[in-house]
């Protein structure tokens, strides 16, 4: 495992820019996806047709036909769900909410959406693709976090985009290794909340959300009441306040979870520390390593972005620590001609692992020297968590389900 000394070791950004740059210029490899994308462009028309026929929905797209449909279809749970501040909602969070509970046409609408985000990414890959490779333009966020556009990969679900990445060279295969959870733990580990690193380290496989959703409401959650939960959580880290967690938090008793959180002394010193900087302006903010940075932001938005700029910017401090920690170590264990760094997102880092060699040692050994490779730990903290797949296609069978997607910061 690599201990990171947070007082001996310096997080080297230009290095980390230095190497996805490097790959980027090389290209990343990508399938063939001419016929996925027609295949999923039949179904976006599908679905399109669907809600025309079946609802009168003649333009999905169009939020007051939306509207409209579901003003002249209420019903008490609808107006319970849709309605919000006295406006029309058609938000993902409401529309799944009645499709858990069987209404066709949230069940319909959610798949068209998904079907057209995946129609959309998998254009934006055919217009960037080049003799078989991508080469994004990658710029870092204010936290120095890395976004690419052209095409923009951090936006591609990912399980999507495992149909679409390939190995640079055939037979070849790529594994990643993705942190789990990464925001939540630095938040926890950075102000020391003792309860919540007493969870963190929990033997049982459950994550945190998991443990703390079964300790509030005494039961498992329900693959959205996690997914809301965890929604609800990170505006939490945000400094969201009481009725924006209860609107984003709709069928579950999010008041419950807002009081847990902030029952908190770490945490509300952590927020009051970062609103009374934004109230006297100040943009200048550090990352747990020590890196500067700057909010650049004015007016009410400024109290959140402080909060969130020394946990992000932390994330990518420890991003660039494990690239350069990946490399060394590679060659350390002459490893650096059969495993090499492919690109990083969000908080994955993927590698290009050459296929005789797994072959002749096995997938778990692969596995084994990268996880001992990845896995982390910073100071005190709580050891981070990896986990760490094969990257290979799958079948696109199910769009309504509920996906883990970032955007670019």
């Amino acid at each position: 495992m690599f201990y990171i000394d947070s007082v001996l070791m310096e997080p080297d950004i230009e290095y980390m820019k230095s190497r996805i740059q490097e790959s980027l210029d090389r290209g990343i490899a990508v399938y063939d996806v001419s016929d996925l994308y027609k295949e999923i462009l039949k179904s976006q028309e599908a679905a399109a047709l669907n809600l025309r026929s079946a609802y009168g929905i003649a333009n999905p797209n169009s939020s007051q036909q939306l509207q409209n449909f579901i003003l002249n279809n209420l019903d008490s749970r609808i107006e319970q769900v849709c309605i919000v501040n006295d406006k029309v909602t058609t938000k993902k969070e409401a529309l799944q909410e009645l499709a858990r509970e069987g209404y066709q046409f949230a069940i319909d609408l959610l798949t068209y959406r998904k079907v057209k985000k995946y129609a959309e990414a998998l254009k934006s890959i055919l217009d960037y693709t080049e003799d078989g490779v991508v080469r994004p333009i990658m710029s870092l966020g204010k936290t120095n976090r890395v976004n690419y556009k052209e095409p923009a990969l951090m936006n591609i679900p990912k399980k999507l985009l495992w149909n679409v990445i390939a190995p640079r060279k055939p037979g070849n295969i790529l594994i990643s290794v993705d942190i789990k959870n990464q925001e939540p733990w630095i938040l926890i580990n950075m102000l020391g909340i003792e309860e919540l690193k007493e969870k963190l380290s929990a033997s049982s496989k459950e994550g945190l959300y998991d443990i703390v959703f079964k300790e509030l409401y005494g039961r498992e959650a329900s693959a959205l009441e996690r997914s809301q939960f965890k929604t609800c959580w990170n505006a939490l880290t945000y400094g969201a306040t009481k009725a924006s967690i209860l609107a984003r938090g709709k069928i579950f008793d999010a008041e419950k979870l807002y009081n847990y959180f902030n029952s908190f002394d770490e945490f509300k010193e952590y927020r009051n520390k970062c609103y009374a900087m934004a109230k006297r302006k100040m943009q200048r903010v550090e990352t747990y390593f020590g890196t500067e940075l700057y909010a650049n932001q004015l007016g009410a938005a400024l109290q959140r972005v402080l909060m969130d700029l020394p946990i992000q910017g932390t994330g990518s401090d420890i991003l660039a620590l494990l690239i350069q920690h990946a490399d060394e170590e590679l060659v350390d264990r002459e490893l650096d001609d059969v495993i090499e760094f492919y690109f990083s997102r969000h908080d994955e880092i993927i590698f290009e692992v050459d296929g005789e060699y797994a072959n002749r040692v096995g997938l778990d050994t692969v596995y084994a020297e990268l996880r001992d490779i990845m896995e982390h730990q910073v100071d005190d903290w709580e050891q981070f968590k990896v986990e760490i797949k094969k990257v290979e296609p799958a079948p696109i069978i199910n769009y309504t389900e509920d996906e883990e997607e970032e955007d670019e910061e």
